[in-house]
């Protein structure tokens, strides 16, 4: 079976996807820090590689342009991110959307906004707070969406009668609804089970629909990225 997955800390069973460095602490087993995403950087393959921007490195101006934001780790602030982007003007932008109560999602709204040319994923839509972020994708054309750790820690996700029946219907929403086009299988491997992220989506029809936005998601940042030479 044919899959891309668009959040990995890991190399999985996928024909292609998005590396994301983890610098700082916690330290993680087995999962990739920036030198080792950046050397399985490989577009001829269908892979692409995030640079994980660590607090200390707000300031600096990275040839790499594709970049990793991760508010809840580092701490950092909303204006501190826009500055970093703005000094940048990477091709695309992974930015962490978990970090209650610190940032709200109108934060991630304004900063995707004051970018309107470079491509967003906004990963993990959001956790309890998915309704905001796939409300924020359906009016923001240049935000990309994925629901790793939601799907797996807080739907009712292998029929968990403990999960949240609108985590559910959100995601379902999600791919029927007009911004389905922007939707990404992301499964944040090694923390989740790659195979049982595909299962899931597979159960709901919609790998297919995904593969396809995978697609059209890495051929936009590519050409973004020959823009930027």
């Amino acid at each position: 079976m044919i899959f891309y997955d668009a959040h990995l800390h890991c190399r999985g069973n996928e024909a292609g996807g998005f590396f994301v460095g983890l610098e700082g602490v916690p330290v993680v087993a087995g999962t990739l820090d920036n030198r080792q995403v950046l050397a399985l950087h490989r577009p001829e393959e269908r892979y692409l590689g995030f640079h994980y921007v660590a607090a200390g490195e707000l300031q600096e101006k990275f040839s790499h342009r594709l970049l990793k934001y991760h508010p809840r780790r580092e701490k950092y602030s909303p204006a501190e991110v826009e500055a970093s982007i703005r000094l940048n003007r990477p091709a695309a932008v992974m930015l962490d959307t978990l970090n209650e109560p610190y940032w709200q999602p109108g934060d991630y709204w304004r900063i995707a906004r004051a970018f309107p040319e470079i491509l967003f994923i906004f990963a993990h839509s959001g956790g309890y707070l998915i309704q905001d972020f796939i409300k924020i994708c359906h009016f923001q054309p240049n935000i990309y969406i994925d629901f790793a750790l939601t799907h797996t820690m807080l739907a009712c996700y292998g029929r968990r009668p403990e999960g949240l029946p609108y985590i559910d219907e959100a995601i379902v929403y999600s791919l029927h609804a007009p911004f389905r086009r922007r939707v990404l299988l992301s499964s944040d491997t090694p923390f989740f089970d790659q195979a049982g992220v595909v299962e899931y989506y597979r159960n709901l029809d919609a790998l297919d629909l995904l593969n396809e936005n995978f697609i059209t998601c890495f051929t936009q940042v590519m050409e973004k990225l020959q823009e930027c030479h």
